[in-house]
């Protein structure tokens, strides 16, 4: 790659022997963007002061990417100040840009991390609270605007606020984008329904909840029958705002929400911290979910320490800084000028899972954060599921390809559709007692059957399973997560490429054993 040793040593110094090369790769070159053009060339430089430049300019970048900055703003900030500048300094500019350019690109409308918009009110909404109630989304005349966050009532009553799912917004923590640069990197709305034997059961959904790049959708489709990808946004349906695609050949009308409903913002989860909230932090849903435990509280500490040293008048670019930090780490305000981490049951509530869903005896709280990382939303999954409420009234059969938490059983429970069989694929120990717990305390009457290993899932496996309880009617699948060290990121696709590969080859096997390509 032509980086010179002096480059690597400093990477493997600041990163560790074990960072992986494309870790070490962005931070190079980083790095390299951060130095002037010529500033490792001048002829009288020593070889001792190119090294302690480029290690002063390394240094920086990494605590500003750290910090949650752009590549594109660390650049550019480092380009823009002298080398001598601090971190603080470089950090304030990069705040100072982005508030500079919400102000600019205000006209666009596009709902901002840094404009204190109002929130809907939802203080009308009162559904009713049966366990099975909820409302149909059957108008296919529904006026979609991406342009901004906006709630939209889908069957035209004033007393529906559902959000318009398919408005990506922006991502919390990002540089603000032109509404052409968001569409262009997905395409949200409601997609075609699919025809033709394509259509009949068994369905199936694999959902992604990490932010893959356009072209990996593309890959993934081919392998699913080229059914386009729908893309949806989980703050419509909860107070976690995160960007998910799913390929799947369910219908697509008459869709509902399912009741009760999940708290759609912070303060609706977690009313206690109102009396502590400042108004200058406008968040209103948390973007990420953190499992880093190591200093947090003394970026807690010294975050708070902040506002109590501003004595009340604390500058705009601090308030960003604050803000930033804090969407990184999902912190709240728990004290007054006080902040801390949000916990797992909480996190439970935000995501519509049971209160201590996680809470098994061995886990400590980093391990309760690990296994949601990826877990599904359950009322953004409930709303795509819906639509098999009436066609299995009397028990559906599931095929649950890492089944993580049981998000997916979670969902179609909340809906009211009996889970007739569920054949659970999952190799985290931990995430199989979360869900046999599940499954016991709610009382299913079905069958719970868990395998610890795609791998297990052979051809006679799986005609066998088909022949057992009559085919399957349901084969879902998500994002591969662990407690204990699982993950779904590669370097290849930004996702767990192989085990979405196995879930392609046991849909086609179903599939290919009832009789359907």
């Amino acid at each position: 790659m032509n980086f010179s040793q002096q480059e690597v040593d400093l990477a493997f110094k600041q990163l560790g022997d074990e960072a992986p090369l494309e870790q070490l790769v962005d931070f190079i070159v980083s790095a390299q963007s951060g130095v002037p053009s010529g500033g490792l060339q001048t002829g009288d430089a020593t070889n001792e002061g190119k090294t302690e430049l480029l290690y002063g300019v390394m240094e920086k970048t990494l605590s500003l990417l750290q910090m949650g900055f752009t590549e594109e703003e660390v650049s550019s900030a480092i380009d823009n100040f002298d080398q001598r500048a601090t971190v603080q300094e470089l950090a304030d500019s990069i705040l100072a840009r982005r508030i500079a350019n919400s102000i600019e690109q205000k006209e666009i409308k596009v709902e901002s991390d840094f404009l204190d918009e109002a929130e809907t009110d939802y203080s009308s909404y009162q559904p009713s609270y049966s366990d099975v109630s909820y409302y149909d989304d059957d108008n296919n005349n529904t006026r979609v605007k991406r342009a901004k966050h906006i709630f939209i009532d889908d069957i035209g009553a004033s007393s529906s606020h559902l959000g318009d799912p398919w408005s990506m917004g922006q991502r919390a923590g990002t540089n603000d984008m032109s509404v052409k640069v968001e569409l262009e990197a997905m395409t949200p709305g409601r997609r075609a329904n699919v025809q033709g034997d394509l259509a009949k059961p068994p369905f199936f959904l694999y959902g992604n909840v990490v932010e893959v790049p356009k072209d990996t959708w593309h890959q993934l489709k081919q392998f699913l029958y080229n059914v386009e990808p729908e893309f949806v946004n989980s703050q419509s349906f909860s107070a976690l705002t995160r960007r998910e695609g799913y390929i799947h050949n369910l219908p697509v009308e008459k869709r509902s929400v399912v009741v009760p409903k999940s708290p759609m913002t912070i303060e609706e989860a977690l009313p206690f911290t109102r009396q502590w909230w400042p108004s200058w932090d406008t968040r209103k849903h948390i973007s990420v979910i953190t499992t880093e435990a190591a200093g947090i509280e003394q970026t807690c500490e010294r975050l708070g320490g902040m506002v109590r040293e501003s004595r009340g008048v604390l500058s705009q670019a601090r308030q960003m800084q604050i803000i930033h930090q804090c969407r990184v780490s999902n912190l709240i305000w728990v004290g007054r000028d006080r902040l801390g981490p949000l916990e797992p049951r909480q996190v439970e509530k935000i995501l519509g899972y049971p209160y201590n869903h996680t809470n098994l005896f061995e886990l400590n709280q980093p391990d309760r954060l690990a296994a949601m990382k990826y877990a599904f939303q359950t009322d953004t999954l409930s709303y795509l599921l819906s639509v098999l409420k009436g066609k299995y009234q009397d028990g559906i059969r599931v095929l649950s390809i890492y089944s993580g938490i049981g998000g997916a059983e979670v969902a179609l429970h909340r809906l009211g559709i009996p889970l007739k069989c569920v054949i659970s694929v999952e190799e985290s120990e931990v995430n199989r007692k979360i869900l046999r717990r599940w499954w016991l305390k709610t009382e299913q009457t079905g069958v719970l059957r868990q395998h610890a290993g795609i791998w297990k899932l052979k051809t006679h496996v799986i005609e066998d399973l088909v022949k057992e309880f009559g085919g399957f009617d349901l084969i879902i699948g998500g994002n591969y997560t662990s407690c204990k060290g699982g993950t779904t990121v590669n370097t290849t696709m930004g996702m767990d490429s192989n085990r979405f590969y196995e879930y392609n080859r046991v849909v086609k096997r179903v599939r290919t054993a009832v009789g359907l390509s």
